[in-house]
């Protein structure tokens, strides 16, 4: 008889559940003394994000921001971006540098002399002389690997010895040019422009890493920003579960006190609320955490006063994950194209390949040709005069002729070019790597992008269904059907299978920005 007594408790307590579940669904979710709706609310998303005054410091400022605008101001003021963003600058003075070697240069001298000398016999007296002599002229290396050379070279010579054979002042003046010119080894365009085009293959290489770490940083921003929302989500799961646990409470001091219960039934229950307050102090101070972690991000420091401003995230982190993804082949060639890591790998070889190229050309035999022309002029009276005849090239002397030199086996050239075509190997090696490596990391990203999808319809049912076995156990409490116990274990599973939502939520609004990472596409304009 009592077997089928409780048994027609519990059938009916079942059917209050379904009967009080149906009621609640039918309308706005409101707290009441049971505390089932207040739970049931808990589960729809809310409109706004977050409203909970308790998961901020009291009294300090609030500044909303949404995900667009965090990335803009981490592009601006992000510390670790302003340092790399002298490496480009850095690569264009070397650009400059290396330029700078074919242009041409002015050059000087003056010098002033006296010597003395002892008589040796009748024909070599004893003579005393000064002279002053300065150079004054212009070279330039070509691009060809030519040198020219244009100088000007005037002289004053004066003696006071010498038996009166030979004048006792004289002036030279003379024009001088010169032109040495490689036909082999160190000859010619492509190898004496090697330096320059290196350098603009590092500054394009450099704009690439930049680029690189514009994308990393912008990464690690989205996934601050939304762990900041899944802590401040996840304080209002706790919350909510803290205040079914002081609901519990509530009914079991209201049973002690009508004597249904023992006075020691309490000590359960009051164990439940403490372990729910103590968990939402740590949820909170994750609160804290993630707000530092995000200012880290966006903030350049020249304002101390943003360490005592809350960051209240207004994207939503509610998502409906999309049924259809993309051919990972169409996302694959963007990556390939877009991917700064791979651009600046290609630049990477190209450096390589030019210094091969240097290499390969200094195993050749030197060969120079070098021609000359110079123009003289020569008085004793005054300068005027041997400066008219070098310039009216009275006396002209002009030559030309080839050098020629190799070393003999030559190993020390041959080993650099065969270090250079084997290190050019090693860079192309690495380019395909790295080019496995992005097809890889775009189909990861989709295939976790669609898990990501899977797991919150999954998850958002389960937390559906939590939710409906958290009121039935209510309910059955009330009739005496089941224990707090069972109220208590239901609770944690709906705070549970709530936390794995948001998490799920997470990682697919960190998922979407990934894809577009790891394709190369991460990117915003700085305002």
């Amino acid at each position: 008889m009592v077997r089928s007594i409780n048994s027609l408790r519990l059938v009916s307590a079942l059917l209050v559940a379904c009967v009080w579940g149906e009621a609640a669904r039918a309308q706005e979710a409101k707290p009441d003394a049971s505390g089932a709706q207040a739970a049931k609310a808990q589960q729809e998303p809310k409109k706004t994000l977050p409203v909970d005054r308790d998961a901020e410091r009291r009294g300090a400022l609030v500044r909303e921001m949404s995900l667009e605008e965090a990335l803009r101001r981490g592009r601006r003021y992000n510390v670790g971006l302003k340092a790399a963003q002298l490496l480009p600058q850095q690569a264009q003075l070397d650009v400059i540098f290396a330029e700078a070697g074919f242009q041409p240069e002015l050059y000087g001298s003056a010098g002033y002399g006296e010597r003395q000398s002892p008589q040796r016999n009748l024909l070599d007296p004893s003579v005393k002389s000064q002279t002053a002599d300065g150079t004054l002229g212009w070279r330039q290396r070509v691009i060809t690997g030519g040198l020219f050379d244009l100088a000007f070279q005037p002289t004053r010579f004066e003696s006071d010895g010498g038996g009166g054979s030979f004048p006792s002042r004289q002036f030279t003046s003379q024009w001088s040019a010169s032109f040495r010119q490689p036909l082999l080894r160190g000859g010619w365009t492509d190898f004496n422009l090697a330096g320059v085009t290196s350098a603009r293959y590092r500054l394009t290489q450099a704009s690439h890493d930049f680029d690189r770490a514009v994308q990393d940083t912008m990464l690690s921003i989205v996934q601050a920003y939304w762990e900041l929302v899944f802590a401040r989500e996840n304080w209002r799961v706790v919350d909510s579960a803290l205040t079914v646990a002081n609901e519990q409470l509530r009914i079991t001091l209201e049973r002690i006190r009508v004597e249904e219960l023992a006075p020691r039934d309490k000590v359960a229950d009051e164990a439940e609320v403490a372990r729910r307050r103590e968990e939402l102090i740590v949820v909170g101070n994750a609160i804290r955490d993630r707000e530092d972690d995000l200012r880290r991000l966006l903030y350049d420091g020249s304002d101390a006063g943003i360490w005592n401003v809350n960051l209240r995230p207004i994207s939503p982190i509610n998502v409906t994950p999309s049924g259809s993804v993309p051919p990972f082949e169409e996302l694959v060639g963007v990556a390939i194209q877009r991917r700064p890591d791979l651009r600046s790998q290609r630049s990477a070889v190209a450096v390589a390949e030019v210094a091969a190229m240097e290499a390969d050309r200094d195993i050749l035999p030197q060969l120079d040709l070098i021609s000359a022309y110079s123009s003289d002029g020569v008085s004793s009276v005054r300068f005027r005069s041997a400066f008219s005849d070098s310039s009216d090239q009275n006396f002209p002397d002009w030559s030309v002729r080839l050098e020629f030199a190799i070393p003999i086996g030559n190993q020390a050239a041959r080993s650099r070019s065969r270090r250079a075509m084997l290190e050019v190997e090693r860079q192309r090696r690495i380019l395909h790597g790295a080019i496995l490596d992005v097809t890889r990391e775009v189909r990861e990203a989709l295939r976790r992008l669609t898990t990501l999808g899977q797991s919150i319809m999954a998850t958002t049912e389960s937390v559906r269904l939590a939710v409906t076995n958290l009121e039935t156990e209510q309910v059955k409490q009330r009739v005496g059907a089941s224990t707090a116990f069972e109220v208590q274990r239901r609770n944690q599973e709906l705070r549970e299978a709530r936390s794995r939502l948001l998490r799920n939520q997470l990682d697919y609004r960190t998922a979407e920005s990934r894809l577009l990472y790891v394709q190369g596409l991460l990117d915003v304009t700085p305002k």
